[in-house]
């Protein structure tokens, strides 16, 4: 991982953008703000921030598009809307304003709790939780990585993806973040949350089955959603992309799974279109990416700033797969992790392969 000097948390944050996607509406944010300056109207927060029945939104970190929340601000709204509870399983947590804002939800008595990565209990801002009263769990000696990086709020709404809380998370890196309103998703990661944080069991020791493994929002967006390693998620991965008729684009921070990479060369060679971006920090001798090179498939390596962190792959421009499972072996058998299988939302859908082709060409405009 491409690593940054921690800066001052003062941000100018005019100079950060993201794309925002619903399947409200999907729009250059850039040009609404311009319309709504040019009215003197602020119609841009209620459009995003007002939560409908089985809303899903996705948000990634992109300063050239437009002048828009970064990732963190936007989350702190989230979290300052909790009336009930907000339980985060979180790899990291290095940002003050989001450890503020969980410390004033714990201080209106919404019930905080948190689950965080051993190798990152040493920071700052957990220290700020704790002395504040907030229970912080993590998961001691596991053998793997406690990789989520997800908030359930109020038992409603699920924040999950690839975005981890820190600085470069939110100003650095190329992230993406899907908003859901479900109850049953809810349900669902907090069933997982409850392994870790009351039971203790992280990895191979958590062995209980998916509550509601289908879902169907009002929309008829289906999300299937999995945990690894305690469910079987090499075959569903498997079975999308041999599902797969016309295309295949995938972001992948770390790709070294063979059996994923050897899936997706069997079906260009079948005469499907298949595409990807890497992360340059996972070009070592297990990455799939020269392997993929050398067979003719179409890969390239992000050349944007920060890291290329997304873990994505969209089949047919249809099916969207993505959560914080990256496509390794660590993944699937070892680290603590998520994903989900998003279906019949071709608003979301698009948003994806736009952001491939931000990452693929980032100085051209598709």
């Amino acid at each position: 991982m491409i690593e940054y000097r921690r800066v001052d948390k003062d941000l100018n944050y005019s100079r950060i953008g993201i794309w925002i996607y619903s399947n409200k509406f999907s729009v250059n944010m850039s040009i609404l703000i311009l319309v709504a300056l040019l009215i003197n109207v602020i119609a841009y927060g209620d459009n995003v921030e007002t939560a409908g029945e089985g809303l899903c939104e996705v948000y990634f970190r992109d300063e050239m598009i437009s002048r828009t929340l970064p990732l963190d601000k936007r989350l702190i709204l989230k979290l300052n809307s909790a009336t009930v509870s907000i339980d985060a399983a979180l790899y990291d947590l290095d940002s003050t304003p989001i450890a503020i804002a969980l410390i004033d939800a714990h201080k209106r008595n919404v019930k905080v709790r948190i689950v965080i990565e051993n190798d990152n209990v040493g920071e700052d801002e957990i220290k700020l939780l704790k002395h504040a009263g907030i229970q912080v769990k993590d998961d001691g000696e596991n053998k793997g990585l406690m990789h989520h990086k997800f908030f359930i709020i109020d038992g409603r709404y699920v924040w999950t993806g690839s975005y981890n809380t820190t600085f470069n998370g939110a100003y650095r890196n190329n992230n993406n973040v899907l908003w859901i309103e479900s109850k049953k998703l809810a349900a669902n990661f907090t069933q997982e949350f409850r392994e870790m944080y009351i039971l203790n069991q992280f990895g191979k020791s958590s062995d209980i089955e998916i509550q509601f493994p289908i879902i169907i929002l009002e929309d008829g967006t289906e999300i299937r959603s999995y945990f690894s390693p305690e469910n079987d998620t090499i075959t569903p991965l498997l079975n999308e992309i041999e599902s797969a008729q016309k295309s295949i684009h995938f972001m992948a921070f770390s790709f070294t799974h063979d059996k994923l990479g050897n899936a997706m060369r069997e079906k260009y060679r079948q005469g499907v279109v298949v595409k990807g971006v890497f992360d340059e920090s996972g070009l070592n001798r297990y990455s799939e990416y020269q392997i993929m090179e050398r067979d003719g498939l179409s890969v390239t390596v992000d050349r944007t700033r920060g890291a290329m962190h997304h873990k994505v792959i969209v089949i047919d421009e249809k099916t969207v797969i993505t959560g914080s499972y990256n496509f390794s072996k660590s993944a699937e058998i070892r680290n603590t992790e998520n994903l989900l299988i998003i279906k019949g939302n071709k608003k979301i859908a698009q948003a994806y392969i736009d952001e491939f082709y931000r990452l693929q060409f980032p100085f051209i405009r598709r």
